[in-house]
């Protein structure tokens, strides 16, 4: 909705500067300008999930409560010891798996359910050129993880979150065929860059707030290393994490 707003806004802004400008010493600068600026819009929409640009994803939790998530996975060494630590915790998560990894440890796809977590979706490659793939490439590769994960959990799974949180109306358009529903988030760990354990562990401690959606890896070992940590110094700032996680609450925003 958003995108379509700025194309109408920019479309209106053209033809003015054409009728009003067109013979003017300013009508080049002011085309640039607005141009420019739809442009960086533009690229913003891409980049930045939280702002909803192409399509609405939802980025905070209604309640109090601190919901963590996993992308990338599973992994076969630091996916399990997550779920002890989440066990160990009594908290509650969803992970956004990768479809071709999920095919080769179903063993841990099956345990993050039993124990009360949830599966999403995270495409079946997680190819890091997906920006750039058409409507009907997206569709062919989210029917592809749709069906495996179906399979290996035995029931449909709604939820989506885009690699790397790049969007586009590609994906958009893909999401609306597929009746998928976008979960973005409101904390970014930025564990994937940072490799300093007690960095990334400060800075989730002293970011965390209420009603957040907490991005982070299950494929990588500092994840796991500052997880135990991190919420058991954000409880005794009186930080409440998930313990339960209502899938209807999730796809109605």
């Amino acid at each position: 909705m958003k995108h379509r707003i700025n194309i109408l806004i920019y479309a209106l802004l053209i033809t003015l500067t054409c009728v009003l400008l067109l013979d003017s010493i300013y009508f080049l600068p002011v085309l640039i300008f607005i141009t420019l600026t739809f442009l960086v819009t533009l690229t913003l929409g891409v980049l930045f999930l939280k702002m909803n640009y192409f399509l609405p994803s939802l980025i905070r939790l209604k309640n109090k409560e601190v919901l963590l998530t996993f992308d990338d996975g599973p992994d076969p060494v630091n996916t399990p010891k997550i779920l002890d630590i989440l066990r160990e915790e009594n908290a509650k998560s969803i992970f956004f798996v990768i479809g071709q990894k999920a095919e080769k440890h179903p063993e841990i796809i099956a345990r993050i359910l039993s124990e009360g977590h949830l599966i999403g979706d995270h495409t079946y490659t997680h190819n890091n050129m997906m920006a750039l793939f058409s409507t009907a490439k997206l569709i062919e590769e989210l029917t592809k993880s749709q069906a495996t994960l179906t399979k290996l959990t035995g029931r449909r799974i709604p939820i989506f979150r885009a690699p790397i949180g790049y969007t586009n109306p590609n994906f958009a358009r893909a999401l609306k065929e597929m009746n998928l529903h976008s979960i973005g988030w409101s904390l970014r760990s930025y564990d994937t860059i940072n490799k300093d354990v007690n960095k990334l562990r400060k800075r989730l401690i002293s970011k965390t707030k209420a009603s957040d959606i907490v991005l982070l890896h299950d494929n990588l070992d500092i994840s796991t290393t500052v997880l135990k940590d991190y919420i058991q110094e954000s409880k005794a700032n009186g930080i409440l994490f998930a313990s339960s996680i209502d899938i209807k609450k999730l796809q109605n925003g």
